[in-house]
């Protein structure tokens, strides 16, 4: 019995008794979990226009009014004189380029064919 006693302090401190001769227990372990999340943001190619000249348009008006450049436009329709345009005419508008110029200020003269 006399070694019960003696052996009691040490097994109720072991167990987690709040008696004073118990020594401090360690606090809990925090566990932390990461997520990531991917965020798919589609996007969609730009779109070419297609616009039909009118009488008094210039590829330089045209140009300006989508917010390209009229060398674009004249690469992309295989426009070699810029002075050479109809009434009537459908020309493909490349899609505004990320690039912040201005749109060019190329001369080109609206010529009519017919009525």
């Amino acid at each position: 019995m006399a070694i019960a006693a003696v052996m009691l302090p040490f097994v109720a401190a072991a167990c987690g008794s709040s008696s004073a001769t118990a020594e401090p227990t360690m606090p809990p372990l925090l566990t932390t979990t990461t997520t990531s999340t991917t965020v798919y943001v589609p996007t969609t190619p730009p779109q070419i226009t297609s616009y039909v000249v009118q009488a008094g348009d210039t590829l330089s008006k045209i140009a300006g009014r989508f917010g390209v450049k009229a060398a674009d436009i004249m690469a992309l329709n295989g426009i070699t004189r810029p002075d050479h345009i109809e009434r009537g005419q459908k020309l493909k508008i490349p899609p505004p380029s990320a690039d912040p110029t201005p749109a060019t200020s190329a001369k080109a003269t609206t010529s009519t064919s017919g009525g």
